[in-house]
């Protein structure tokens, strides 16, 4: 899933024929980040960094919720 958003980011900024110092400065960050950023390297990178640079080339984040029910979905299932 990272994966995916390290992809975008890069494909983008590409389309954009941005360099990732240029990334980097319109983001209001360092070149090393957007390069971590475009190699799926995440340690030292917080969601906000991450937030700002997909906002930057005009995409958002989104969180959606799947997998087990929640304790009040087992309760209805009754």
């Amino acid at each position: 899933m990272l994966e995916d958003i390290s992809e975008l980011i890069r494909s983008q900024r590409k389309k954009k024929k941005w360099s990732q110092q240029q990334l980097a400065q319109l983001a209001g960050l360092d070149r090393t980040t957007i390069g971590a950023l475009e190699r799926d390297d995440y340690s030292d990178i917080g969601i906000r960094k991450v937030q700002r640079v997909l906002e930057v080339l005009g995409l958002t984040l989104s969180v959606k919720s799947y997998g087990l029910p929640s304790l009040d979905e087992l309760k209805e299932i009754k």
